[in-house]
């Protein structure tokens, strides 16, 4: 791009972040990170969300923490996007309870929670059994005028059926 007289910005280098951390590759990913400020370019929220999503979606949950207190060290502060992929991360890990402290940092912050940080906190409270605690997430769900979708329904019931077996 630069050969062309196009600088690249903040959106450019989040970009090519998000495929190399798509791909996998970390090693480049940070690369970038670093020519990012290099050239002047601070990373922005959405940088560190692609980064920390991208670690998720490879199992590296201790790497995306890291990656969120780094984050806030630089003084950028997660938004609902990087709480809810962490949540949706440590349910998959089956550490809900990780999860919901995630998800009640989040209250703290005055973050909203939204369908998908819900739905992934009702999955993982109904793979792990627990299913009062799910049934009253989709209350609270739809007190905040939240539509449960179709991944909410499916947690749900298969709740009440490994409640029942």
């Amino acid at each position: 791009m630069e050969e062309r007289g196009v600088a690249p910005n903040v959106v450019c280098f989040t970009t090519l972040i998000d495929i190399f951390c798509k791909e996998g590759n970390f090693v480049e990913a940070k690369r970038v990170i670093q020519e990012m400020e290099r050239k002047g370019e601070r990373p922005n929220t959405v940088t560190y969300n692609a980064l920390i999503d991208g670690y998720i979606k490879k199992g590296k949950m201790k790497e995306a923490h890291k990656l969120k207190k780094e984050m806030e060290d630089k003084g950028l502060m997660p938004d609902t996007y990087t709480y809810s992929s962490l949540i949706h991360g440590e349910c998959i890990d089956g550490k809900v309870d990780e999860a919901l402290k995630l998800f009640h940092e989040m209250y703290r912050r005055d973050l909203t929670r939204n369908i998908v940080t819900y739905t992934a906190m009702i999955s993982g409270l109904s793979k792990d059994g627990r299913t009062d605690e799910a049934f009253k997430l989709y209350d609270e769900m739809k007190r905040e005028g939240l539509t449960p979708d179709d991944r909410v329904y499916h947690s749900l019931v298969g709740s009440l059926h490994t409640a029942k077996s």
